[in-house]
């Protein structure tokens, strides 16, 4: 997600907040929410573009697409390949317990 996205969606946020709005008491929550989204938008507007990727797979850079490999932090094909390999480096044969054992 770009700056751009982001404010869109902002935008979007601060308007269903502002629908929330109905002169009572409550709406102080609803005006703060609006005052924070309208100063993150003033601080998009001036930063630099950063490109988000806190969505990327962690080994091969690719964006995640499913909640579940963002909380991973990896996509399924990297996430079988990594636990593949941790496998293949830690497997203990019976012959090399039975070695130890014998030690």
């Amino acid at each position: 997600m770009n700056n751009v996205k982001a404010i869109m969606q902002l935008e979007s946020l601060k308007r269903d907040r502002l629908s929330f709005i109905q002169n009572n008491e409550q709406d102080e929550t609803y005006l703060n929410d609006i005052k924070a989204i309208n100063l993150a938008i003033k601080a998009l507007n001036k930063c630099p573009d950063v490109k988000d990727t806190s969505f990327n797979c962690r080994m091969c850079g690719k964006e995640l697409k499913t909640w579940r490999s963002i909380q991973k932090g990896f996509g399924p094909i990297c996430e079988r390949n990594y636990l593949n390999d941790v496998y293949k480096n830690r497997q203990i044969t019976m012959n090399n317990l039975l070695r130890k054992k014998g030690n």
